[in-house]
């Protein structure tokens, strides 16, 4: 039980950093997206099928507490859950590239998940000011952000598994 804890706390503490004190650095509305980096890590490091569970909280949380279209983080970040977990057994989670890289995939297929749905509901824009103004930016802040929410998460997970063992 104290293991479940301990990752809604991680969570939950990531989810008011981002809220909260991250917002502040945020360049003309896009900041770092800590429950995108958290779940990438998370799936990275324990499978789809929990990458995707957490997905979906960390989904959720956003679309409760963004004014957009309710279920598009949460479409987004489950889908981001999965694909990234399947990945498990051809990465080694101990790489410096890899939260890095992973970033980058992350960023950029998140991105392009609400693009396509935006698209589909009928709105218009500009894709290339929307890349300008919105991918580059994330694609900064979320690559810089990557290697401490990684360790973050590898470093509980062996905290976790280590009091499992005892």
């Amino acid at each position: 039980m104290k293991k479940i804890f301990s990752w809604i706390g991680l969570l939950a503490a990531a989810y008011i950093l981002q809220s909260s004190f991250l917002n502040l650095i945020a360049w003309h509305g896009v900041g770092v997206n800590l429950m995108l980096l958290f779940t990438v890590s998370f799936a990275l490091t324990h499978g789809s099928k929990q990458g995707t569970y957490v997905g979906f909280c960390c989904g959720l949380l956003q679309d409760v507490a963004s004014g957009t279209f309710f279920g598009l983080n949460t479409f987004s970040l489950m889908v981001i859950g999965f694909v990234f977990g399947l990945l498990i057994d051809r990465v080694y989670e101990s790489r410096i590239l890899l939260p890095l890289t992973a970033s980058i995939g992350a960023t950029c297929l998140n991105y392009l998940i609400k693009v396509i749905l935006v698209f589909w509901l009928g709105y218009r824009f500009n894709l290339t000011l929307s890349v300008m103004n919105l991918l580059l930016p994330a694609l900064a802040y979320n690559f810089i952000f990557a290697y401490f929410v990684h360790r973050l998460v590898c470093w509980l997970k062996a905290k976790t598994f280590a009091k499992r063992g005892k």
